[in-house]
């Protein structure tokens, strides 16, 4: 039984992509992996805005980087 099924909630077919009234986006495996792995730990927040600020760096090559919530408008 699923999650959704203890609420007696359906799943539907999502057509409309990653829009929040559906859901938003299903997400890969990989970040479903990442995120179960980082919810097994308590870091501070500080510490890991730190540390993907300076990956963020790395990556982009920009001075840093910031992440924030956001909307990707198309």
């Amino acid at each position: 039984m699923s999650v959704y099924e203890d609420f007696g909630v359906r799943t539907i077919i999502n057509v409309a992509g990653a829009s929040t009234r559906v859901s938003g986006a299903l997400m890969p495996q990989a970040v479903v992996d990442a995120m179960s792995d980082a919810a097994k730990e308590s870091v501070s927040m500080t510490d890991l805005q730190a540390g993907a600020s300076r990956y963020i760096a790395e990556v982009t090559g920009a001075e840093a980087g910031y992440v924030t919530a956001g909307r990707l408008r198309r």
